[in-house]
Formats: structure tokens, C-alpha cells, sequence
């Protein structure tokens, strides 16, 4: 029994002075596990890892609104005769748009000038009886003048010789300013509408896209700074954008409502249409690769250095990443070639050859 002791003493102090892993060593025993799934040599493409300004993005989908837009009705009721104008339409501002049936604002028009012409001869009569000349309304003071005009019911005439014309006016609707047809939905012949608008007028000279960004965002966006805009209707289309608008809250679910106002707006550009807001920042000089040089493996972050027709297995830690780009904080070199096309099924050390063709 006393011998069998020192021997277990020994064989626990022995295991006990056994050296741990260390995170390096677990590192090249993960690099070893992984070996290519075909033994084939595999041809890959290649780029260059840059030092150079890395463009941070943020891509916000948002709705575009026209910023000055005016739903438009006629002043007065009455039966529509005419419709100059269909939805889309471009218009200059005071176009005639619609016309009500106006007859009978024409007829009282004409009655109100033809009393206003008749109380003119009374006004004459006055002013002669008052020691003035002959149609001359300045031989009077105007003192005198007002009286005469009061008396004769000119005053009076005239006052309804401009109401007349108001209301004939309000038979036309007008564009308040130029601008784009939309919601046109009444017909000729019918009344017009009193429980909503005739139309409305978009103006595409103030055109914005509505996106919300999240608080964490809010370094690379500023006031002025310039945005690409994308229509999800038209993805070949880009317009240039500027941020007009932060608003300086930040809403329960961590957001803020940022406008970006469209420079080149046109007829492609709807309200309401679904447009997608790129914008960029520079951040100082960084290691730069393609996102397709980065692969996950064992949950980190891996990309392939070649090195003499061989894969390297590297570690990385990615620091920022765009829609085509990443910027490495750790694990790379600048002028490093990485792999960025048949880098899925590689392993630590496998053969690869370049197609020439390929190269970036």
C-alpha cells in the first residue's frame, strides 16, 4: 500500500506540469482541423490590400415627398365645363386648369358695367350743376368729387362691377405655381367637388427623401453634406442628394428622421415612390480589402493571404465595412494578395493557382 502512494503522487505532479494551449497554439490547431474539401488545386482571384481614406456608408431606405405641394380646389360651386389638364401633366403657374360653366357669372358682369356706364351720366349731370367742365372730373376738388361719385350711385356701380368680375374669376382654377398634376380624379360635366380636392400640384423643384438613421449613425451625418439617392422603381437611375434637414430627437426605437433634398430632380422622381439614401464619410487611412476577401470560420473572422501558390489562413478583426469594401484593424499588411473568389472551401496551406484573367 505505502508503495502504490508516491506512485499516484508522481503521475498527478507529472500531469499537473503539462504546459496549457495557448490561444495561438488553439489558432494553428483550428487552422490544421480545416482541410480544403477537394484536393484539387483551386484557381482564385486575387486583390491587393490598400492603405487608403476607407468611405464609411450608411444606407437608409426612405419615401420621396415634393416639399412644396397644394391640394386645389374652385373658390365657387358650379358645373364643370372644361378640363384643360390630365394627372402627370406639367403646369406653368397661373395656367388655366378647369373651367365651370360661367354663363351667368358673364350675365352679371355685363349688367353690372352696363349700370356702372349709366350712373356715368348722372356723375356728368352732377359735376357740370356743381361748377365743374364737361366730363372733366378734375375741375372739382376731390372733396367735391367723392360727393358727386357718392350721389350719382358711381361709387356704388363700381364696387359691383368688381364683385361681378370675382366671381367670374372663381370660375377658373389656376395654378398657384409650376409644378405637376396629381390626384386628378373628376370628370367634365359634373359638379365640382366640395367634399375634396379637384387636384393636386407637386412641385419637383423641392423634392426630399424621409429616412430614418440610427443614433449610432449620426457621426457620419451633417448638414450639407452631400447623399446618392436611389429610386427602387429605377435602380439605373442616381440622383445627387444633400442633407437638408436633422431633426434633434431620437425617437424610443433609437432613430432620427434626417431629410436629404434631391438636386436634379425629374419626371421620373413620383411622391411617395421608395428610394434608397447613400451616405458616405472618409475616415483616415486603413488597411482596405474587397468583402469578398472576408470568410467566417469557427465563428472569427478569416481571410486567405497567397503566398507562393499556397492559401495562408489569417485571423482578421474587422473594423468598418461599406457595401463593397472592409477596413481591417488587425491581421493584415498593406500590398498583402488576398483571395477573393474561390476562398469558401479553401484551408490553411492549400494549393491555388491565379487565373491571369482574373486578377483585380
Amino acid at each position: 500500500m505505502n508503495k502504490i502512494i508516491p506512485i499516484i503522487y508522481l503521475l498527478f505532479t507529472l500531469t499537473a506540469c503539462q504546459p496549457s494551449h495557448s490561444q495561438q497554439q488553439k489558432e494553428d490547431e483550428a487552422k490544421a482541423s480545416v482541410s480544403p474539401i477537394t484536393e484539387n488545386v483551386v484557381t482564385v482571384k486575387l486583390a491587393e490590400s490598400q492603405r487608403k481614406s476607407f468611405p464609411l456608408q450608411i444606407m437608409a431606405t426612405g419615401k420621396v415627398t415634393a416639399l412644396t405641394q397644394a391640394k386645389i380646389n374652385f373658390k365657387t360651386t358650379g358645373i364643370i365645363a372644361k378640363i384643360m389638364v390630365t394627372n402627370s401633366a406639367s403646369v406653368k403657374e397661373g395656367q388655366i386648369l378647369a373651367i365651370l360653366d360661367n354663363e351667368q357669372q358673364r350675365i352679371a358682369l355685363q349688367q353690372a358695367q352696363d349700370h356702372l356706364q349709366d350712373t356715368k351720366v348722372e356723375l356728368n349731370k352732377l359735376l357740370l350743376e356743381f361748377g365743374g367742365k364737361d366730363r372733366d372730373t378734375t375741375s372739382v376738388s376731390n372733396r367735391i368729387m367723392e360727393n358727386i361719385k357718392a350721389k350719382s350711385g358711381f361709387t356704388k356701380a363700381l364696387t359691383s362691377v368688381k364683385d361681378a368680375q370675382l366671381k367670374l374669376e372663381n370660375t377658373y382654377l389656376k395654378a398657384p405655381y409650376t409644378g405637376v398634376i396629381a390626384n386628378l380624379k373628376t370628370k367634365a360635366h359634373n359638379p365640382s367637388p366640395t367634399n375634396e380636392p379637384f387636384c393636386t400640384i407637386l412641385s419637383r423643384e423641392g423634392m426630399v427623401v424621409e429616412v430614418s438613421v440610427l443614433e449610432s449613425e449620426l457621426s457620419v451625418v451633417s448638414l450639407g453634406q452631400m447623399a446618392n439617392v436611389k429610386p427602387l422603381a429605377y435602380s439605373e437611375r442616381n440622383y445627387m442628394g444633400k442633407v437638408a434637414e436633422i431633426n434633434p430627437v431620437v425617437n424610443e426605437q433609437g432613430l432620427v428622421f434626417i431629410k436629404v433634398r434631391i438636386q436634379n430632380p425629374d419626371q421620373y422622381l413620383l411622391d411617395g415612390m421608395n428610394a434608397q439614401v447613400i451616405i458616405e464619410k472618409n475616415l483616415p487611412p486603413q488597411i482596405v480589402i474587397p468583402k469578398e476577401a472576408v470568410v467566417e470560420r469557427s465563428g472569427k473572422k478569416v481571410v486567405f493571404v497567397y503566398e507562393n501558390g499556397l492559401a495562408k489562413w489569417n485571423y482578421v478583426t474587422v473594423a468598418h465595412e461599406n457595401s463593397q469594401e472592409v477596413s481591417i484593424s488587425e491581421g493584415l499588411k498593406a500590398g498583402q494578395k488576398v483571395i477573393i473568389e474561390g476562398n469558401l472551401n479553401l484551408g490553411h496551406d492549400a494549393k491555388v493557382i491565379i487565373d491571369e484573367g482574373m486578377k483585380k
